[in-house]
């Protein structure tokens, strides 16, 4: 057995200047800034859209409905409904259906808002109370508040990002004079992982639903729909400019006979949304030309729903992007609340004198295999799927003839570092397959000056493994504050060599044993200080990803009687 002992204290080495707290800073206030600011801006919107649930209502009546063109190519149809109220003596005259932008890209669905309004008939409407010249027919959700969820994202990164930019505990002088059992971790880490995770997963699995899982359930329906010939109305490539460029469209409005009457409705496609591009729009366009005969599918149940494409194409499977984010928000929010729920007490005034029991202890890894490889995916799907928005953006720039040279040399290093992440993942998914190491402690509470005996056995082809070594260490870690800094210094007071063999024999399993010396530090975990004791495994496995694994333990104080 090999023992070497370091019990000077640990000194400060290295730290954060304060132009790297700015350039952090810098980093994540735009985060948090321009986060807030869409937050802000969401918000206000939705109270906009909710106010008529609290406006008076009235009587009116319908004048005319229909669907009408607003000239953008964005959202080129509205549904048109003038209706006339009485206020006060006063005749007014009303055209919108609900409070926001009633314009959409669906003729189907401006089509539907205005059949709900029969000329002639009468219906309630609601009236503002301090501007009665503006009425609406209809009260509606305003879902555009959940819209939130993906800017609150970045105001929890940069949130976050700022707290660990500028988190500090106490003074230099206070950290140097306060005793390591003041006060204790709160465990907080675990709970904001909690919600960001659970923000991640929400909005994965939103996007996911829209984008394609509805999608898919609604052509899986149309398999049964009627084969109805129709007549091509209007047909053009529809385009906008937004901050990625020009986005692309194609509108094609057709006719038809169904249910005894006239139907014109404009779906190609129920992945519409991921429909896009000049190409894909030309040539749908172009398939469909103005005053041609066409074949379009009509649900028998309701003649209003049909479809002219209802066949899967492979641009449909971008859908499951949104999977990337639902994965990884599911897999943070598993991990931080089983931590929450199996982790240790959030506060330690160091480890009671009274024993909690006797007898062997079977440890837990600090990290198991599938949670570093849950670890890394996590990271590996945030970081590449916020990287991507901007790879697409650039690829776009390309495919157009124009690329932006400055936002694809910015993106270079994202884009290997992404690279390195999923090599990273594909390395630690190898690594399951590894032999596992099942330790036995004899004592349950080990104490200094104890006897230290530890067995081991490997679960799986431990022959694969060409040497082993075991090894006890015990560390202490402290953060303190210095200045405008944080500092966090870790050092190694105990390494104790259990094992360190290359026998075939021996690799399987074993026993080894030690004396923990008595005049070292026992476990311990505050606020700003902590000593820590491990045990580490590390097996050399040839032209494979080697075993790596760290089991943390608890060594308890010497007893009274044996000071």
């Amino acid at each position: 057995m090999n023992t070497s002992f370091n019990t000077s204290p640990s000194a400060p080495s290295g730290c954060r200047s304060l132009s790297g707290k700015g350039v952090g800073t810098l980093f994540f206030g735009l985060f948090f800034l321009m986060g807030s600011l869409f937050v802000f801006f969401i918000l206000g919107e939705a109270l906009r859209q909710a106010a008529p649930w609290w406006w008076p209502k009235t009587s009116c009546t319908i004048i005319s409905s229909g669907v009408e063109s607003t000239g953008e190519d964005e959202d080129p149809y509205r549904p048109a409904v003038r209706y006339q109220y009485q206020l006060d003596g006063r005749d007014f005259e009303g055209t919108l259906v609900a409070r926001g932008d009633n314009a959409t890209s669906s003729y189907d669905r401006a089509r539907d808002q205005a059949a709900r309004y029969v000329v002639g008939s009468s219906t309630t409407c609601r009236v503002s109370p301090t501007h009665p010249a503006l009425a609406v027919l209809e009260r509606r959700i305003p879902w555009i508040a959940f819209a939130v969820l993906f800017p609150l994202i970045f105001v929890v990164i940069g949130g976050i990002g700022l707290w660990a930019v500028w988190r500090g505990s106490a003074s230099s002088d206070d950290a140097d004079s306060q005793s390591i059992s003041q006060k204790a971790s709160k465990g907080r880490g675990h709970k904001i992982a909690l919600v960001v995770g659970l923000i991640f997963g929400v909005v994965g699995g939103t996007l996911f639903l829209f984008l394609f899982a509805l999608p898919a359930v609604h052509q899986l329906r149309s398999m049964g729909w009627t084969e109805t010939p129709c007549t091509i109305v209007g047909s053009e490539v529809r385009s906008w400019s937004t901050d990625d460029g020009t986005s692309y469209r194609p509108d094609v409005l057709y006719e038809y006979q169904a249910g005894g009457r006239s139907w014109r409705s404009n779906r190609t496609t129920f992945f519409s949304a991921l429909s896009s591009g000049y190409d894909n729009a030309r040539d749908v366009v172009g398939s469909h030309p103005d005053g041609s005969k066409s074949t379009c599918w009509v649900d028998p149940g309701n003649p209003g729903r049909s479809v002219l494409d209802r066949d899967f194409h492979p641009m449909h499977l971008l859908g499951l992007l949104p999977l990337i984010f639902l994965i990884a928000g599911a897999a943070l929010s598993r991990w931080a609340w089983g931590q929450m729920r199996t982790g240790r007490p959030s506060e330690m005034e160091g480890p009671k004198d009274e024993a909690p029991g006797e007898g062997p202890l079977v440890l837990k890894p600090q990290v198991s295999p599938i949670g570093k490889v849950l670890g890394a995916l996590f990271f590996c799907l945030f970081w590449n799927g916020i990287v991507s928005v901007f790879v697409v953006q650039a690829w776009k720039g390309w495919e157009r003839g124009h690329p932006d040279w400055f936002l694809t040399l910015f993106l270079v290093p994202f884009v290997l570092v992404g690279l390195a992440t999923i090599g990273a993942v594909g390395y630690l998914v190898l690594s399951l397959a590894n032999p596992r190491p099942r330790l036995t402690l004899d004592n349950a509470t080990p104490r200094l000056g104890d006897e230290f005996r530890m067995s081991w056995r490997f679960t799986g082809r431990a022959t694969r493994i060409r040497q082993l070594s075991i090894l006890l260490e015990g560390r202490e870690e402290a953060t303190y504050q210095r200045g405008t800094d944080t500092h966090t210094d870790r050092e190694v007071f105990a390494t104790h060599t259990l094992v360190d063999t290359g026998n075939d024999w021996e690799i399987p399993r074993g026993a080894a044993t030690t004396v923990i010396p008595h005049d070292t530090m026992h476990s311990f975990e505050g606020n700003s200080n902590k000593i820590v004791w491990e045990i580490k495994v590390a097996g050399v496995i040839d032209r494979w990803p080697d075993v790596s694994q760290d089991f943390t333990i608890t060594i308890r104080p010497m007893r009274v009687e044996d000071l």
